[in-house]
């Protein structure tokens, strides 16, 4: 038995105990753990921080596809950049109306060690006949890209020297770019405690970019500071106006999820992280 801890601020640390550890490994890209703990389940770590537990990874996940795609009336096109894990694959591939989900992940050991270790999480995920799974960059992809999308979810990590080109003025632009007329952008947003720098950074590019924007949040155990953000842009949506009339979430009756709901979908909104 031993202790992971992890920090996103020098003041602040986060431990938990690894009751077993299940696999430690290195791709070409980044460090990969695994181990399990008797409350949360099965931990990944990747870089010495949380990605997911099988306890919670539902909020993440659910959050990061269900609101963007619940506030299109009709995504039939999604690219998702980066969650090599597969978690917000799963639930994007959950919406009837999807005919085709991009997703371009760097690190494509990663996905092998996930699909090992979470299959049961995963539920087929990357089996169904709906993924274009393409193994690469996804800023190189979206500049060399031609291809229209409902909505683009963008899972990376925080800003480090894999992740750093997804958070550039050109790539935002690039996104943009390559959305329909009511199309959506998402990105994980960080902690508003703890990384207030991304929120401001995030805002600055989205405000700049879209006619709409702004973030919304969840509250995520064990990610450090518990209360995570996402940024969001569209120039066709009013996400936050949708989310204030009760006019989202009709169409999550057709699947089953375990933290998403029409009422969580509306709290999303209401405290705002300021950034």
């Amino acid at each position: 038995m031993s202790w992971f801890v992890e920090g996103i601020h020098p003041e602040i640390r986060q431990s938990i105990r690894r009751d077993q550890v299940l696999f430690e490994g290195k791709t070409d890209f980044q460090q990969v753990e695994i181990f399990a703990n008797d409350l949360l389940g099965r931990v990944l770590v990747l870089d010495d921080a949380i990605q997911i537990t099988e306890h919670d990874e539902q909020i993440y996940s659910e959050s990061i596809s269900h609101i963007p795609l619940l506030s299109h009336p009709n995504p039939k096109a999604v690219l998702i950049i980066g969650a090599g894990d597969g978690t917000v694959l799963r639930e994007v591939l959950k919406h009837k109306t999807v005919q085709q989900v991009t997703m371009v992940e760097l690190d494509g050991a990663l996905i092998k060690v996930c699909r090992d270790h979470f299959a049961t999480l995963l539920d087929g995920a990357y089996d169904d006949p709906r993924l274009n799974l393409i193994i690469g960059d996804g800023a190189g992809f979206l500049a060399s890209c031609e291809d229209q999308y409902d909505a683009i979810i963008i899972d990376s990590t925080d800003p480090d020297d894999n992740s750093t080109s997804l958070f550039t003025n050109n790539f935002y632009q690039n996104c943009k770019d390559r959305l329909t007329k009511d199309g959506v952008m998402v990105a994980q947003a960080g902690c508003p405690s703890y990384q207030p720098s991304i929120l401001k950074h995030m805002r600055g590019r989205m405000l700049s970019l879209f006619g709409f924007g702004g973030f919304y949040h969840a509250a995520i155990p064990t990610y450090v500071g518990g209360l995570h953000a996402f940024a969001w842009g569209s120039d066709g949506i009013d996400l936050a106006a949708l989310a204030e009339q009760n006019t989202v979430g009709l169409r999550a009756t057709d699947f089953c999820t375990r933290y998403y709901s029409e009422r969580i979908h509306k709290a999303a909104f209401y405290l705002e992280p300021d950034a």
